[in-house]
């Protein structure tokens, strides 16, 4: 029987071993500490702008973070509500001792899937880099497995940085993977250490709330998950604090005591989650800073301080937060700190996210040059799936850019590589009007099938919501508006005027309808609050609208996809020699090269590389195939 070890308990591990025992396979997750399964190193949040999108991506296809965060979320918030369907987000703070809890509990009740303790020391493979047949572990023993799944974190040669002290950690208070990152630099894989950062946490008693803004969760809180019966934690507020002048002197008068401004630092860190240091040194003509203060777990007394990541020394640390207003009297339970990792090239990637070379191995997660627990999630997911569908002999899952954010973050991964840690925004999708996330049950349900990882009931649930948005469309066409007709009541009042019948569809097109008019009118409708599970009359009230005011714009864009689809659909053979060709510029060349594009469409993506290039290496393709 086959067998899939993966590599890592944090948020791509987790993904991996459970979708793939979802989907049938005999599966290991191996972890250097049981305990600290789902650890939040970081911010103990999920979601947000773009990354909440591909939560919710992630649990349409059977993934779990999504209704591990229901379960353990004490605060929730939608962000960019205003700014319509297209790019709002969710957003949770976790209960990170909760949510560790739960994710071993998920794991520890799903079939097919066994926990190991213990560090990977080498994978082995019967001859050179092919036929896996095991990992070895560094007490001599062999998890025996026929594709594994690495998914290390910080982990692979981490160094955790405070002021010039470094120490070699994995994270705090764990140690590094030094034997598996030195087999995988020596089997001559392109590597680059990567920084990140994690800010002090604080002891709760010692800051004067009173003094800070509240920012309140909403009410009733939304769930990540299409399957969630609802939020059981207690709910708390958050609050926002700003840096001031006297923040922004000690950390300019110290920062040669910085391991990122005194030279101690190699890899490079992430550009839209810099540390306080860069954030006074980068943007100064900002006169301050906000800082979100928030819980960690209902279970400790601990507060984050998100937005204050640094590698100064304690002592710095402490006059920093104490700077702030109702921080005067703060005390740091934990320090803030840098760690730097390696991290592989994902260029080295195939679009399913297994190693070009190596056999039977997939990587997810930071050792790809991600930066989030989302990122690594989505990642995670996608690698289980298609560890699963190699060791079945089916043909990978690799979703498209207009399919979805995790499609986006692929493709960037393995198409543009990167040379910092890649964090997903709403501006990397061009075709983000067909992403929203309220609709990534609906937009992936077909992939959801073919993967085979949800429950039948799961499924009956989203085809039967499909169903029956597409029954309200057709009754929004059909009903009539008049100036008799009650519809048309609602539409005077909203200060429109009906020279003419129209479809009630065309009602909700015009900007006068605004919500309440809308809910006015679909009360009106048979079936419109009827109960039905994951069926919430505000969300698809807005869904609704959405659709209808954005159809046109949606038909131009799917216009331009037909294009972009085709070039996808045109495979590059993978002995197919690119760097022989003739009349491609040398640069262009060097470039595919590189990167190594599997279909045309991937090469008109490769910065640099013109549309003049993609037609000429098209010509060459078909030259070749005629041979």
């Amino acid at each position: 029987m086959k067998h899939l070890v993966v590599i890592g308990g944090g948020h791509a591990g987790i993904e991996a071993a459970h979708i793939a025992a979802r989907m049938g396979m005999a599966t290991t997750l191996l972890t250097m500490n049981l305990d600290q399964i789902g650890q939040m190193s970081c911010n103990p949040s999920i979601g947000g702008v773009g990354k909440g999108h591909m939560v919710r991506e992630l649990d349409a296809l059977g993934g779990a973070m999504g209704r591990l965060i229901d379960l353990t979320g004490i605060h929730f918030r939608i962000l960019n509500e205003s700014r319509g369907v297209a790019v709002r987000g969710p957003r949770a703070q976790a209960d990170k001792v909760k949510y560790r809890i739960a994710a071993r509990r998920l794991l520890e009740h799903q079939a097919h899937l066994k926990l190991r303790q213990g560090t990977a020391a080498a994978l082995l493979w019967e001859s050179g880099t092919r036929n896996l047949r095991g990992v070895e572990l560094l007490d001599g023993s062999v998890l025996p497995c026929d594709a594994v799944v690495i998914t290390s974190g910080t982990f692979l040669n981490g160094r955790i940085l405070i002021g010039a002290r470094r120490l070699e950690a994995g994270r705090a208070g764990e140690p590094a993977s030094t034997h598996l990152a030195e087999q995988l630099r020596a089997l001559g894989l392109r590597h680059r250490r990567l920084k990140t950062g994690t800010s002090p946490r604080l002891a709760r008693a010692s800051i004067d709330f009173t003094r800070l803004q509240v920012q309140p969760g909403d009410n009733p809180p939304r769930p990540f998950s299409f399957f969630s019966p609802g939020i059981p934690q207690p709910q708390v507020p958050c609050h926002i604090v700003h840096t001031t002048a006297q923040t922004e002197t000690i950390v300019r008068e110290n920062l040669p005591q910085s391991s990122l401004y005194g030279g101690h630092i190699e890899g490079v860190g992430p550009r839209y989650c810099p540390s306080i240091e860069d954030k006074f040194v980068k943007f100064p003509d900002k006169g301050r800073h906000q800082i979100f203060v928030e819980p960690e777990s209902l279970e400790t007394e601990e507060i984050y301080l998100a937005g204050l990541s640094t590698s100064m020394p304690p002592d710095v640390q402490l006059r920093m937060v104490r700077s702030l207003p109702g921080f005067e009297a703060a005390e740091i339970l934990r320090p803030g700190y840098a760690i730097e990792y390696d991290s592989f090239d994902p260029l080295q990637l195939r679009r399913d996210l297994s190693v070009e070379g190596l056999e039977g191995v997939w990587f997810a997660g930071q050792i790809n040059g991600t930066t989030g627990y989302e990122e690594a999630a989505g990642q995670g997911l996608l690698a289980g799936i298609n560890a699963v569908r190699w060791l079945r002999e089916q043909e990978p899952i690799v979703l498209g850019r207009d399919q979805a954010y995790l499609g986006v973050m692929v493709d960037d991964l393995v198409t543009k590589g990167t040379d910092e840690p890649y964090r997903m925004l709403t501006a990397r999708a061009e075709h983000r009007l067909g992403l929203a996330c309220d609709l990534a049950d609906a937009r992936l349900l077909a992939v959801a099938r073919e993967v085979g990882a949800l429950e039948p009931e799961e499924l009956a649930r989203v085809e039967a919501k499909v169903l029956r948005r597409e029954a309200l469309r057709g009754q929004c066409e059909a009903a009539w508006v008049t100036q008799t007709s009650p519809f048309g009541g609602i539409a005077t009042a909203a200060g429109l005027r009906l020279e003419a019948g129209l479809s009630l569809s065309d009602l909700f097109r015009r900007q006068h309808i605004g919500p309440a008019e809308a809910d006015a009118c679909l009360a009106l409708l048979d079936d419109w609050g009827r109960e039905q599970p994951g069926w919430d009359l505000a969300t698809e009230r807005d869904l609704l609208l959405f659709d209808l005011r954005y159809t046109p714009y949606r038909d131009r864009e799917a216009k331009l996809l037909e294009g972009h689809r085709a070039w996808d659909q045109v495979r590059i053979p993978s002995d197919f020699r690119i760097e022989q060709l003739h009349g491609i510029s040398r640069e262009v060349l060097e470039k595919l090269s590189l990167h190594r594009p599997e279909t045309l469409g991937q090469a008109s993506r490769i910065p640099g590389v013109t549309p003049a290039a993609v037609t000429l290496l098209h010509l060459h393709l078909h030259r070749y195939r005629s041979i």
